[in-house]
């Protein structure tokens, strides 16, 4: 069940196309999946035109394609891409961390420890779309106190183009519990320790990098042929 909230008393326009973007970057939807103005207006509680209107900016941006025939869909991902993104993330999400360090705030901490919870147990759940939830909040706790919009901003759009495929991590979401260094981060961050803190982010991208790297296909990857000669006429 795709996690996206309902909008229900809350400022129409803007709130649906956060939504929406905050559900792409957090991995809730399907690479080249079909997205529905219908569909989405019904998980979100409110009319068909600000869906379309989010969806429309969406497409502007790349979070979303539409095609010649006008069928809105999450676009896919090449190997490449998704490396070059992930090798970005590792250095800024890093460089963010350091950043933050010293600004977090008690209930910062308080959402923080509810975050690595909850992904502890997805993780134990096998379940992938609550886990990419919670990843994405407890990153965006720290990231969100860096200081910086523009860092904020860069970062946001490096999860767009590549949180679709996250989803993949579905096949090896078993093996992240060994791959996990939020706690060592958050007590880090705790205790103070900027470049620990941010050590521990890169090693958490890096591995969640690499496990997906060796379990996903992407668009790019070539297709299996058969090991059979072709018998000659």
């Amino acid at each position: 069940m795709r996690l996206l909230r309902e909008l229900r008393h809350r400022a129409l326009h803007d709130r649906v196309y956060e939504e929406i973007r905050r559900g792409l970057m957090a991995g809730q939807f399907e690479p080249g999946e079909k997205v529905s103005s219908r569909k989405l207006a019904s998980a979100l509680g409110t009319s068909d035109m600000p869906v379309r209107t989010a969806m429309s900016r969406l497409v502007a941006e790349g979070g979303l394609v539409r095609r010649p025939n006008g069928i809105v869909h999450v676009p896919t991902c090449s190997r490449r891409l998704y490396t070059e993104g992930m090798d970005l993330r590792i250095m800024l999400e890093g460089q963010a961390t350091y950043l933050a360090c010293g600004r977090l705030t008690e209930p910062d901490f308080a959402a923080l420890a509810g975050y690595s919870t909850a992904l502890d147990e997805a993780i134990r759940a096998h379940d992938v779309g609550r886990y990419l939830d919670a990843n994405q909040n407890l990153k965006f706790t720290i990231y969100n106190q860096c200081g910086s919009q523009l860092l904020l901003h860069t970062l946001s759009m490096l999860w767009l183009k590549i949180g679709p495929v996250l989803r993949c991590l579905a096949a090896g979401l078993d093996q992240l519990a060994a791959a996990n260094f939020h706690e060592e981060a958050i007590r880090a961050l705790r205790g103070g320790a900027a470049e620990t803190a941010a050590a521990a982010i890169r090693r958490d991208l890096t591995a969640g990098r690499d496990l997906l790297l060796a379990t996903a296909r992407f668009q790019d990857d070539p297709i299996a042929t058969s090991s059979l000669r072709k018998i000659k006429p």
